[in-house]
Order: C-alpha cells, then structure tokens, then sequence
C-alpha cells in the first residue's frame, strides 16, 4: 500500500509540475511551444534537489525559482542546435556563431505561433545562410546549393504521399532518379487509390499500405542521407527502422532481468551492465557514423533514480541484422570535482543568453 501511495504521489507531483509550468510558459512565450522543454529541464533540476524527497514541497514555489534558469538552458541549447547546422553547412564557427544568435533573435521577436520550434530554427537559420552568401560571390556555389535545397528540405520532412525532388542538386537528383527507393515509389504512386495498388499486387490493403508506407520512408532516407543528413530517426530506411525498433525491444529484456548474461553476451560483454535498471526507454535517437554503422542513444526516466543515457554503437549488416560494437552509460548528469591544476576561464559555463535579455526581445 504504502508504495501504490508512493507512486500517486510522485503522479500528483508530475502533474503539479507540467500544469504550472505550461501555464507560466503560455504567459511568458504566448508564440511560442516551449512548454515540453522546459518542463524536462526542470523535472531533471527537481530530482536533483532535495525538495524532490520533501513531503511539504510545492510545485509554484519550486517552479517559479527554477524557471528563469530552466529557460536559459533552452534557449542555449536551441542556439547550440542553430549552430551546429551552420556548422556542418559552411565549417566556420564564427559565421555560425553569429548566425545562430541572429536565428535566436528571430525566434523571440517572432509574432506568428511557432508550435515546432526546432524545424522553424532550422528554417530561419537556414534562410539566413542563404542571405549571407547570396552577396558573397566567393560563396556563390555554396549558395546557390542551399538554394535548391530549401524547397526540397520542406517538401520531404512534410508527411505526405508526394514528394519533389526537382529542388536538388542535379547531381543528387539524377543519382536519386536511378534509386531502386524512386523506382518503388512511382509504382506506388501510379495507383490512384490504396485499393488500386492492393489489387494489383495482389495483396490485402493492409499489406498495400505498408508497403506504400515502406515507399515513401525508403525514398525520405535515400534523400536525406544524400543531402548530408547524419541524425534522427528519418535517415532510417524502413526495414532499418523496424529492426532498430526490434533490437530496442530486445534490450528491455535485459533491462527487466528476465534474460542472462550468458545470452547478453551473444551481443556485447557489457549490454548487461549497461542495461541494469533499465525497465523502460522513455525516448531514443539515432545518428550515423558511416555506412551502416550507427550510434543509437536511449533515455530512461524513474521515478527514484536520476536519469539514465546509454549509447550502443551498432551495425546494420545487409539483412538488417543488429550487431554491438560497443555500448556504455553516460554520466552527463552529475557532479564534477574540478582538478586543482585547472583553471576554468569565468565566461565559460555562463549562459549565452540571460533570463533578462530572452524576456526584454520578447517585449520588443
């Protein structure tokens, strides 16, 4: 009994706390979808503190001390997304610096609804990468590139039935023409109907369905991977998804005990180990190394431990068969002795962008 009241209780405190936060979010940021973000950083600020063990703890009083800091750590994180996609783009950190703080800007003084923030700062950033180089006849190739791609990147992370290639590199775009994935998805999309396509293959609709669901996630990947996207689940081609998905599941068993380490070691030595604890994975991604070889990271959430982040280095062989290369837990939450002999410059650790200046933008 007393442990039934345990968990209720750690629900009711949830529930405090995504409540009050999204509606000091909703007050702050009226144009802005920040209230998932900022209620995971301040659900890992809680559970690092002692109030998360103090019966008398309010969830207004705790909020409302962390949420200044919380929006701080977001902010900095969006800009660090910004910036690494400039960088990847053009390999010069200040251009990047200075494209991503301008994006970071745009965001805030925004007055149209941004529900997905982290495809708008993809956009905008974007966008700005064009008007830089678009006077710049040094870059003239590299805009020209980021150009074409513009219509393209929309059309193919927009779920759909149709997508465009027209906007691509011509290289990429005639390499992607003479896909197997293309191949597959104009024969599907040639049928006006999912009927249509069930009859002519000869299958249930069911089974049309995943293939024409096969289709279009093949051809999304092929375009991907093509134009240099490295992360996320969409680099993932079907099979491949549901194979990652399948060795997920997998390693729940050794998480939930109910498998030996005789077995885990078919895998990997240490998948046990790292696996201890792990009952449930709560949200996982994925990137890629090289060709078939893939970093995949899994997040776990308990309601008496902090959270747990493993990473699997795995391979994909042709059949889509999981092997581990290596796997391990990672200690990113947690505290650090600094060593004697280091000394740590006072600007480093300190936010880009304070509470202050994030709520006077707004207000511009």
């Amino acid at each position: 009994m007393k442990e039934i009241d345990y968990i209720s209780m750690n629900k009711k405190r949830y529930d405090d706390v995504i409540g009050f936060v999204s509606e000091l979010t909703s007050q702050r940021f009226c144009y802005l979808n920040l209230s998932d973000d900022i209620a995971n950083t301040i659900l890992v600020r809680l559970m690092k503190s002692s109030a998360f063990a103090d019966p008398t703890w309010l969830a207004a009083d705790f909020i409302k001390s962390a949420f200044p800091k919380a929006v701080e750590d977001v902010f900095n994180y969006y800009q660090k997304v910004s910036f690494q996609y400039c960088l990847t783009k053009t390999h010069d950190n200040s251009l990047s610096e200075d494209t991503s703080q301008e994006a970071i800007r745009q965001l805030l003084s925004s007055k149209h609804n941004v529900n997905d923030v982290y495809s708008w700062l993809r956009q905008v950033t974007h966008n700005l990468l064009c008007k830089h180089y678009q006077f710049s006849a040094k870059e003239k190739e590299l805009y020209n590139l980021l150009c074409m791609e513009t219509s393209s990147l929309q059309n193919v992370m927009v779920s759909g039935n149709t997508i465009d290639i027209g906007g691509l590199n011509p290289i990429i775009q005639k390499e992607i023409l003479a896909s197997q994935e293309y191949h597959d998805y104009e024969a599907m999309l040639s049928f006006d109907s999912v009927k249509d396509y069930a009859s002519f293959l000869n299958v249930s609709e069911k089974v049309a369905q995943k293939r024409k669901e096969r289709a279009i996630r093949n051809l999304r990947s092929t375009i991907l991977l093509a134009i240099g996207w490295e992360a996320g689940r969409e680099i993932l081609s079907y099979s491949q998804y549901n194979a990652i998905l399948k060795f997920i599941r997998e390693l729940l068993r050794y998480g939930r005990s109910d498998t030996d380490n005789a077995q885990s070691n078919k895998l990997h030595p240490k998948l046990a180990q790292v696996m201890n604890g792990i009952d449930r994975i709560d949200d996982w991604g994925i990137t890629m190394v090289d060709n078939r070889r893939f970093r995949l990271h899994i997040f776990h959430l308990s309601q008496d431990k902090q959270p747990i982040i493993a990473t699997f280095f795995i391979v994909l062989n042709e059949r889509n068969h999981v092997a581990v290369e290596n796997c391990k837990r990672n200690e990113i939450i947690g505290v650090h002795p600094i060593p004697a002999n280091v000394q740590i410059p006072k600007e480093m650790g300190k936010a880009l962008w304070s509470y202050e200046q994030i709520i006077s933008l707004l207000n511009t």
